[in-house]
């Protein structure tokens, strides 16, 4: 017995070993890739050998799964097994693999190992993410979303409780009233005669589990309008308001949740990261910061590597010192520009339906060898100039491989698609001006060092999609078709709808088959054969044809499908689909599989809201680590803090101040109108703007005179308003008046709006008269931007988005070429396709403006799949090589696939998501210091312009005691009561012991800035706050590059003004001293 229980310990110790060694956990890695091979090779039409092959690879890999749940559960327990959520997976897995194995083998009638069961072989491949979680740069990825998975379980219970609620709400309004007459589509009320034979849309409120799916299809935003407007017409106006609702607490708060959690968890690790790197020493990021992100990562491969900027010139011959010269002059540089500029209007100008042998045609082919001639020099001149170093920059490879397309065209002969296609290689020419643009090679920096995490995200959601398509696959392959009923009888229809043996069909129905139609196998069968739709349906002379364009025949198209699914595009008409199915090659019938529509729900949560929500994260997450890289280095919370207060303060901007009249009439409109003595006029004009809105809004066609009249009364009182407030303005002011831009503003509406009655008045034609209505409408309108000014949460947001203007001008000019690129593209491989379906005459790519359009309709995601599988149909009637003037082409290939779907990855999914970088950081810059708020800066401003009235941003260095003297605290030193000669010296003694203060720089005018002031008193109060802990900012930090900058010019600081003066008073004393001395000897000792 004791030899026994040797001989077992001493196995498990084995095992053990064997389990934790490398080799195993490789040797399993392999057997989940092939396990994953072979479950992708199940398609639909596969033939009875393959499948025999893939039967037996999957009986082997299920053999093998399950003797590693047996090896680990010898190695780590049964407790410790199970009670581990990985483990515990991985063996229900196994086991339930194995029972569905046994299930498909005892059958009567199994069909190659489709079952119920079946299901748990998709779900084998979520091992997968085991084998990922492997990989480095994956791993952190995977913690992000393990920790982001207990967030989102809660966030799901409130996310299904929304969904129920508005579910419940919806039924309660609307069931039962979505009936429509099918011909006319006319509302049809339940107690009509035709109310049992009206036609019901597929998205109603009937019945709870379709409310649910219905209100879900609204949150995705798919057709949520036409839902909208079918509930409107068969109810009230209401019902706009329960969409209105929906969409705005649902759309654009619950699912931002998701982002919002995925951002967090984003945020924490940078947090993580940061306090490791803290640990680090410091290190000079002096050079590193000066270069591009793509230079220093390119760097890593080529050694001597250096950016155009800094190439190395070599005077070896004569001929590169004048191409030295040449590079270095900016008339070159402006010339080549020139030239790309040129060329990317002729890109636009040449198009498949432009005449061959037209003047213009001629101009553009002459033109297109001038400007390869011109890239091809400036190709040769830099290589000459530089060297090899001028391809160790990544941005001229870029021109490298723009001069090799044009190089590819110019010795191409071919006409046709060979030619267009080589043509399209020219879209590579306009990329050259992102080297010449630093703002955009900026933001194309950022978006290239993002692409190492962008790719993590896409192998991730990649696992997710093939899991999802192999489920799929296993169960609708060969499901979306049916057949036409176009040539088909009733009972025909009946029959392939419902089939049984072949041996139980009538006379007539054996009648109705025709052998001889085309893929017709009725001769094959035994009356113990049941048929399936398809076989009776090409037996009975009719088509076979796919319900949908897409479908899951096969891994590589359901994948396809997901992936489109994932932009919340076109993935209801396939849930109906898949709602309808009834297997393989059956009749499909409406509402025969409700349960399909939880397989769809379950993946638009997963792969729609949640992961593909990761790359906005990950980008999000990389501009955070530019901005680091770019300059503020790892920051301590404490630097954070302070970098946020002087960030907070540098948006300073005094106005001039507004003096009170001494004239009496005056005064008193000045005292009236002016917001600091009379806040409620102000308050009283935004009632008149909101009203007046109000009453433009709520005209409408077919109002009655009445209204009309009513209406017209309102406005003229509002436009009296709006003038007298501009006359009493006018009078308290004076010019003064013009001096705010927010008056000028006013006055311009006003002037117009006055301007506008008087031609409204004078003017006989009615179209005229009621076009200049439309425009005082217009202008009365443009009165509602005061609000900006008048509230103050309002005007923060607003300051934000203007402070990412910038940022988003840089995205914008990116974004704006690659839709130039795809736009050129576009016209070129399917500007000669027939119009059929979406492509039509407003949607095409038959000239630039079309495709430009075209291309930011498919941006937003409305129906670019539609339009996608439009272009693939071919025409009838069609030629195969169109050419001028015929634009009937047939299709467009196998290419859309390519153009579109790298469109939506890289426009869609990346690019578009710089924006909400963009906008955060900009709303992180203007977040407020926790230790100053709006209120301490409007004060500051305010005491500021009794001190500087004409708003010049400058006061007298001798006055910034009195100044400070003036401010409330926290800004401001605490003035006493005492008596006036401890309080002298006290303010004499006031900088000597504040030494921050002394540090306030003055220019040779012995004045100080607003901006440095209000970054001194700042620096003052977070260092009395954060003690020893302070730290201030690294010197390439932009905030403290921006400071010097202010500074550059002002050599002296308060101090030395404060020592100057000091030492004038010292040698005034020192001299009044030694005069007194001379006058009481010379009284002492008077002259004889």
């Amino acid at each position: 017995m004791k030899r026994l229980k040797k001989t077992q310990s001493m196995l498990i110790k084995r095992i053990q070993r064997l389990v934790a060694s490398k080799a195993y956990d490789n040797t399993m890695l392999v057997v989940i890739v092939i396990n994953t091979i072979i479950l992708s090779c199940d398609h639909y039409g596969i033939s009875t050998t393959f499948l025999q092959v893939l039967d037996a690879g999957n009986f082997i890999t299920t053999l093998v799964f399950c003797l590693d749940m047996v090896l680990c559960n010898l190695s780590l327990g049964l407790w410790e097994y199970w009670s581990s959520p990985a483990t515990f997976f991985d063996g229900t897995i196994a086991i339930a693999s194995a029972a569905e194995l046994i299930v498909t083998r005892t059958a009567a009638n199994g069909n190659g190992g489709k079952s119920v069961m079946s299901v748990f072989r998709s779900l084998r491949l979520v091992r997968l993410f085991k084998m990922i979680q492997s990989w480095k740069s994956l791993h952190s990825l995977l913690n992000t979303i393990s920790r982001a998975a207990a967030d989102v379980r809660s966030f799901g219970v409130l996310f299904f409780l929304f969904i129920f609620i508005y579910g419940l709400l919806g039924m309660q309004m609307f069931a039962n009233r979505l009936h429509f007459d099918p011909a006319t589509g006319v509302h049809i009320d339940i107690q009509d005669p035709r109310y049992g034979s009206s036609d019901i849309p597929r998205h109603n409120f009937d019945d709870l589990p379709t409310a649910l799916i219905t209100v879900f299809q609204i949150l995705s935003g798919e057709n949520w309008n036409e839902v909208m407007y079918d509930c409107w017409k068969a109810t009230a106006w209401v019902s706009p308001l329960y969409f209105l609702s929906l969409v705005v607490l649902g759309v654009f708060i619950v699912l931002n949740l998701f982002l919002a959690i995925l951002l967090k968890q984003f945020d924490d690790n940078e947090s993580r990261d940061q306090s490791e790197e803290h640990l680090l020493p410091e290190t000079d990021t002096n050079e590193s910061s000066s270069k591009s992100l793509v230079y220093q990562e390119w760097a890593r491969f080529i050694p001597n590597c250096s950016n155009f900027g800094s190439c190395r010139f070599y005077s070896f011959t004569k001929l590169r010192s004048r191409c030295r010269t040449l590079v270095r002059d900016k008339r070159f540089e402006a010339a080549v520009t020139a030239a790309i500029v040129l060329s990317s209007i002729t890109l636009v100008l040449d198009h498949p339906l432009s005449d061959p042998l037209s003047q213009l045609a001629s101009v553009l082919e002459i033109s297109n060898h001038l400007f390869t001639v011109v890239f091809i020099f400036e190709f040769m001149v830099k290589v000459f100039a530089c060297g090899a170093t001028y391809f160790s920059d990544p941005w001229n490879l870029l021109d490298v491989s723009a001069v090799a397309a044009s190089i590819l065209e110019a010795i191409n002969v071919g006409r046709g698609k060979s030619l267009r296609a080589v043509r399209t290689l020219r879209v590579l020419r306009p990329l050259k001006m992102i080297n010449r643009f630093p703002e955009i090679k900026l933001v194309v920096d950022a978006l290239l060092s993002s692409l190492p995490a962008v790719v993590n995200v896409g192998l991730i959601c990649g696992v997710l999609f093939l899991t999802f398509a192999i489920f799929g696959v296993t169960f609708l392959k060969g499901a979306f078709y049916q057949c036409s009923e176009t040539l088909l009888t009733p009972d025909q229809m009946d029959l392939v709808t419902y089939p049984f043996q072949y041996g139980d069909f009538s006379s007539e129905q054996l009648s109705w088959l025709n052998a001889t139609a085309a893929g017709c196998s009725v001769s094959d069968w035994s009356t113990g054969y049941i048929p399936t739709s398809k076989d009776l349906c090409l037996c009975l002379g009719s088509e076979w044809q796919p319900t949908i364009a897409q479908n899951f025949d096969n891994a590589l198209r359901g994948f396809a499908l997901l992936f489109e699914m994932s932009t919340t595009e076109g993935w209801v008409n396939v849930m109906y689909a898949a709602i309808d199915q009834r297997g393989t090659e059956m009749q499909p019938v409406k509402g025969s599989n409700q349960f399909w529509a939880a397989y769809f729900v379950v993946f638009l949560i997963l792969g729609a809201f949640f992961f593909l929500e990761l790359f906005v994260g990950v980008i999000v997450e990389n501009f955070a680590r530019i901005r680091e890289i770019k300059g503020c280095g790892l920051m301590t919370p404490s630097q954070k803090q302070w970098a946020l207060t002087q960030s907070f303060v540098m948006k300073i901007k005094p106005e001039r101040r507004f003096s009170r009249p001494t004239d009496k009439i005056r005064a008193l409109c000045y005292d009236f109108v002016m917001p600091n003595i009379n806040p409620w006029f102000d308050r009283f004009i935004l009632g008149i703007i909101l009203f007046n809105t109000a009453c433009i809004a709520s005209a409408s066609f077919g109002d009655s005179s009445e209204k009309e009249a009513y209406l017209a009364l309102f406005n003229s009182i509002c436009s009296a308003v709006f003038i007298a407030e501009l006359l009493l303005k006018l009078t308290a002011l004076g010019n003064t008046y013009f001096r705010s831009k927010w008056n000028r503003f006013d006055f311009l509406i006003v002037l117009g709006l006055v301007i506008g009655i008087i031609l409204q008045q004078t003017i006989a034609n009615e179209r005229l008269a009621a076009s200049i209505s439309s425009v005082i409408g217009l202008l009365r309108i443009g009165r509602i931007i005061r609000l900006i000014r008048l509230i103050k949460s309002l005007r923060t947001i607003v300051n934000s988005i203007v402070t990412g203007i910038p940022g988003i001008l840089n995205v914008g000019g990116l974004i704006l070429l690659l839709f130039f690129i795809y736009a050129v593209i576009g016209m070129q491989l399917y500007g000669a396709i027939g119009f059929q379906g979406e492509l039509n005459e407003h949607a095409n790519f038959r000239s630039f403006g079309n495709a430009m359009l075209l291309l930011f309709r498919f941006s937003t995601g409305e129906n670019w799949n539609g339009f996608m599988w439009d272009l693939l149909e071919v025409r009838p009637g069609c030629d195969s090589n169109p050419a001028y003037p015929a634009v009937n082409g047939c299709s467009a290939g196998m290419s859309v696939f390519v153009y579109f779907y790298s469109f939506i990855l890289i426009v869609g999914l990346v690019v578009l998501n710089m924006f909400v970088g963009v906008v955060l950081e900009a709303f992180e810059n203007s977040q407020e210091s926790d230790i100053l708020g709006p209120a301490d800066l409007d004060h500051f401003i305010g005491v500021w312009q009794e001190f500087d009235p004409n708003a010049t941003n400058y006061i007298k260095a001798s006055e910034v005691n009195t100044f400070l003297r003036r401010l409330r605290p926290p800004l401001g030193i605490a003035n006493d009561d005492r008596d006036c000669k401890t309080a002298s010296s006290n303010q004499n003694n006031l900088y000597f012991e504040d030494q921050s203060l002394l540090e306030i720089a003055v220019n040779e005018k012995k004045e100080v800035n607003i901006m440095i002031v209000a970054r001194q008193v700042a620096k003052r109060l977070v260092k009395a706050k954060q003690g020893d802990s302070f730290r201030d900012l690294n010197e390439n930090h932009p905030i403290h590059r921006q400071v010097m900058k202010q500074q550059k010019e002002m050599k002296m600081t308060l101090g030395d003004v404060y020592m100057n003066d000091a030492r004038i008073i010292l040698n005034a004393v020192r001299r009044f001293k030694r005069a007194r001395k001379k006058t009481n000897s010379a009284t002492v000792y008077p002259e004889s």
